[in-house]
């Protein structure tokens, strides 16, 4: 099955954080089967947070700010 089409550019950043940090966040975005990390999961964790915090700086609503994903829905197959 393809991608679906984004029409939002995408640009690489690199970024550096806390080993013990990062590894509690890999592990929580193991696949509990394959044990291996499930595709795009960090990526989507990462912009739903930004896109939280971006959307609560610019003043909107707790009822208004986009969804930040369970660890259900990052555990998912097709999000």
């Amino acid at each position: 099955m393809p991608r679906p089409f984004n029409d939002d550019l995408s640009t690489p950043w690199k970024i550096n954080m806390p080993a013990t940090l990062a590894g509690k966040i890999e592990y929580l975005l193991l696949d509990p089967i394959h044990q291996k990390p499930i595709y795009a999961s960090r990526n989507k964790l990462i912009v739903a947070l930004l896109s939280w915090w971006e959307a609560r700086e610019r003043g909107l609503a707790d009822d208004q700010l986009p969804p930040v994903p369970t660890l259900i829905e990052l555990r998912g197959r097709r999000n």
